[in-house]
């Protein structure tokens, strides 16, 4: 009888994830912390903005903004720290404090870094759509453009696009206005 292979790298879960310093800025993909991408100015700008515009907007509606030191449980083998999450009042999934480990944001906003375009784009937009995020939007600095996705029958899809100078009035979020050259500028 063999012995059983030992594994060269450990399988995590989402306890692991939790349990980590809230300086470790890995995230749990597929069962492996990865190393998440040094913030930028430019990036970490973006963020705050978005954060100032949504905070506005939804705290005369008690909406609750979060930014990216707050984790999202996507499975027992992978999680992530959206950019930015917003949960409206009625949202029933407020109120878990070392992170989301049921339901699901209102709205995730992501930023994309170089070289998180990828992930961004494909592997969060996915995760997000899972997990039944009505709304994602993914902001690219270097394009100077915000997409809005919303989900339909599980998938998201494109529902509105928003570059330069614009300023972006999404639907969903009646009476929220962001001037898009705000966040652009340095």
């Amino acid at each position: 009888m063999s012995e059983p292979a030992l594994s060269l790298h450990p399988t995590y879960t989402w306890e692991d994830f939790l349990a980590l310093p809230d300086d470790d800025r890995r995230e749990l993909v597929d069962g492996e912390l990865v190393e998440l991408e040094v913030s930028t100015d430019p990036h970490e700008h973006i963020v705050a903005r978005v954060i100032f515009f949504l905070t506005l907007w939804g705290r005369p509606r008690r909406a609750r903004v979060h930014g990216s030191n707050y984790k999202i449980r996507i499975s027992a083998r992978r999680g992530f720290f959206p950019d930015v999450q917003l949960y409206l009042a009625d949202n029933p999934a407020r109120g878990q404090k070392q992170g989301l480990e049921h339901g699901h944001p209102d709205l995730v906003v992501e930023v994309i870094s170089p070289g998180t375009g990828r992930v961004d784009r494909l592997l969060k937009r996915d995760a997000y759509a899972g997990l039944g995020v009505p709304e994602y939007w993914i902001i690219d600095p270097e394009l100077r453009m915000l997409e809005r996705l919303i989900l339909r029958d599980g998938l998201y899809a494109i529902a509105e696009g928003h570059s330069d100078d614009a300023t972006f009035r999404p639907a969903s979020f009646k009476g929220l206005e962001i001037p898009l050259a705000e966040l652009w500028e340095e």
